[in-house]
């Protein structure tokens, strides 16, 4: 079992195999102690997961055998809404089959997962939902699952939908995020999380952190983090977010109408540690209507 340290270096080194990087270099972009990056350092190599040569580290056949248990290995994503801000773009299809300068929004999400070896995806759909069958000339490996009550319930109907590929640690994510940077899905994961991108204020959905996990899940917020729907969760994490859901769903007083991420961040916050892996603004393209899909892509104009 690798401790926190060790497996932030291992997986840079795994990521940048073979290259010559400083103490200083590692510190920076890991935002690890150079003391403690010395130490994790030390520990892979005693252990024979790394090796070390005229400065240039590389990982070994057992470093890779090290890493394997916290592979990312499956993904869900929500993609059953109306996306009716969108319109009319989304007059005969759902809002991740939408296309921007030529490319459609889920195929962004959907690439960079394939990019880092995760094949097990499923799509929980509902609105024009046949238009999503599309995806399967280019992706012929996904699920497709049909939320058939997408329209008078929020999105944990669809979150119920996932439980058959909720399990042993997954991404969950939702499906209208235009990904530019494929990089803010990462290969292995050590604890559940969420990406965020630091904001001094904000009057959309955020969180703040306290004592590295996530807290204050509201909309609207200063010196906090906004809000992006792409998530990873531990397997003991899965089960307990199978359980939960449920339970808000078929016993909460408005269970229906709860959006997914209210139940760790807010109805069932004291049964989850969730952090909070930031990510930049430019990593993640959020188009909310018609006017901001218009700017980004003149066809639309």
């Amino acid at each position: 079992m690798l401790n926190r340290y060790e497996f932030e270096v291992l997986c840079y080194v795994e990521r940048e195999n073979k290259t010559t990087y400083s103490i200083r270099q590692l510190s920076d972009t890991l935002c690890i102690s150079g003391t403690t990056i010395m130490k994790s350092l030390e520990s892979l190599k005693d252990q024979g997961l790394i090796t070390s040569e005229s400065g240039t580290l590389s990982i070994t056949k057992q470093g890779l055998a090290a890493l394997e248990p916290y592979r990312v290995k499956r993904a869900i994503i929500l993609a059953a809404g109306f996306g009716s801000r969108m319109m009319p773009a989304t007059a005969d299809r759902p809002k991740p089959m939408v296309r921007i300068n030529g490319v459609r929004i889920i195929d962004t999400l959907l690439d960079a997962l394939i990019a880092v070896g995760i094949k097990d995806i499923t799509i929980i759909g509902g609105y024009k939902f046949n238009k999503l069958k599309e995806l399967e000339e280019k992706y012929p490996f996904v699920k497709l699952i049909e939320n058939v009550n997408y329209a008078s319930t929020n999105n944990i109907s669809s979150a119920l939908l996932s439980f058959d590929a909720l399990h042993d640690g997954c991404y969950f994510c939702e499906a209208d995020l235009y990904i530019t940077n494929p990089q803010v899905i990462t290969k292995y994961q050590y604890a559940s999380n969420i990406l965020g991108s630091y904001s001094m204020e904000t009057d959309d959905w955020s969180f703040k952190m306290d004592n590295g996990y996530l807290i204050n899940y509201q909309k609207g917020n200063t010196y906090c983090y906004n809000y992006y729907g792409i998530s990873y969760w531990t397997p003991e994490d899965c089960e307990k977010l199978k359980k939960d859901f449920a339970e808000v769903y078929y016993h909460a007083e408005g269970g229906t109408d709860v959006f997914w991420e209210f139940v760790p961040f807010v109805l069932r916050k004291e049964n989850y540690n969730v952090e909070i892996r930031p990510c930049k603004k430019q990593d993640i393209m959020e188009v909310d209507n018609y006017y901001e899909l218009a700017q980004l892509d003149p066809s639309y104009r």
